[in-house]
């Protein structure tokens, strides 16, 4: 039990490890992060996207809820 503890969050990082590295990346730049309404994923951008499925393994398109911004110049 303990050790799932530990795999699970290892496997999200490690099979996520391109969109963390983008997000370190952008966060150095004084990008940061904003909710924002329900969006269809952006094919071009870098996500982890949230999907909803019911019971009977029927899945609505997946979703995104969180964006990373550049701060607007002023």
């Amino acid at each position: 039990m303990f050790a799932l503890l530990f795999i699970l969050p290892i496997l999200f990082v490690s099979s996520n490890a391109e969109f963390f590295a983008q997000i370190e990346k952008e966060k150095a730049m004084g990008a940061t992060w904003h909710k924002i309404d329900p969006k269809p994923l952006d094919p071009n951008a870098k996500s982890v996207p949230l999907q909803l499925c019911d019971d009977d393994g029927v899945c609505k398109e997946p979703y995104v809820i969180y964006k990373l911004k550049m701060p607007e110049n002023d």
